[in-house]
């Protein structure tokens, strides 16, 4: 196989899509997913400090955001790995909303 018949070949695998993009793109999600959590714990703090009260609103995105990227892995993939580890965030995050919505309700 010749060098040129190398490449051809890579670029049908590949479909068009740019291989640096998609390793910017995974390490951008990489650092928003930590972001997020930078942000929800900086929020989580403020509001604990003038309120003495944690808001489980920013938990509840945080966590939606992570189940929902979790299922697609799985989806995508098909490992089971990523299927537990979506169904734990998402234990987590009906969790929270139920404190939410009894929290709410002034049940709490």
């Amino acid at each position: 196989m010749t060098k040129e018949e190398i490449l051809q070949k890579s670029r049908g695998e590949n479909a068009g899509r740019d291989t640096y993009d998609l390793e910017v793109q995974k390490t951008a999600a990489t650092v928003a997913y930590f972001a997020s959590f930078g942000l929800c714990a900086l929020v989580s703090a403020i509001s604990w400090i003038l309120a003495r009260k944690v808001s489980a609103q920013v938990w509840i995105v945080f966590f939606g955001m992570l189940s929902v990227a979790f299922f697609v892995k799985f989806f995508k993939m098909k490992k089971l790995h990523e299927l537990f580890v979506a169904l734990g965030y998402l234990a987590i995050l009906a969790a929270l909303t139920a404190v939410f919505v009894l929290d709410l309700l002034e049940k709490l």
